[in-house]
Order: C-alpha cells, then structure tokens, then sequence
C-alpha cells in the first residue's frame, strides 16, 4: 500500500511520495506568500496608514528616512557574504508631496 502509484500530469506513474512533495512545496509558498501578506496588513494597521492624513504623511518621512540606510546596510552586507560587488546607486530624489493637499481631491 505505502508503494502505490498515482498517475502524474503528463500521465505517467509517480509514487506517492512525490506527488506528497509537490503538494508540501506549493503549501509552503502558500504559507510563506501569507505570512508576507499578513505582515504588510498588519503593519499598515499597527503605523495607523489609513487614518488621517497628518499621521500617513509622518508614516512616510519616517520611512524616508530609515529605508535608504538599511539598503545600504543590506547591500553591504550581501557584498560581504557573496563576494559581489554591488554599483553604487545615485541618491534617491526627494520627494515632497502634500497627502493633506490631495486628501479627497477627487470628491
């Protein structure tokens, strides 16, 4: 019983083991592809994004600030770890847009 054979998309025989595998990797991107999903949601919520406007606009200086540095770090860090050399980036422009200004500008 634990050799049995199913039959696999191109229609050959595969045993079951296989086909258990195929199943176990598609359910744990599944899983991780959630867990990503889940965190974005539940950071959205937790910096308070989707409320007034005044708290967005320091949600994103805020995060202007702390990205480019942590890039940075990443990068030099996958440059120690691999071996790579990583092109230095030109500075990211500043950006400086009023939500409140456009906050329900359509309605």
């Amino acid at each position: 019983m634990g050799g049995e054979c199913v039959l696999s998309d191109s229609g050959q025989e595969a045993p079951r083991s296989t086909w258990f595998l195929q199943g176990w990797k598609a359910s744990r991107m599944f899983l991780i592809k959630g867990s990503v999903a889940g965190g974005a949601v539940y950071l959205v919520y937790d910096q308070e994004l989707l409320g007034p406007s005044d708290k967005s606009q320091a949600a994103l200086q805020k995060a202007g600030e702390v990205v480019p540095p942590a890039m940075y770090q990443f990068s030099q860090y996958v440059c120690q770890q691999t071996g790579l050399q990583i092109p230095q980036l030109p500075a990211p422009p500043k950006i400086d847009f009023p939500i409140r200004d456009s906050w329900n500008a359509g309605i």
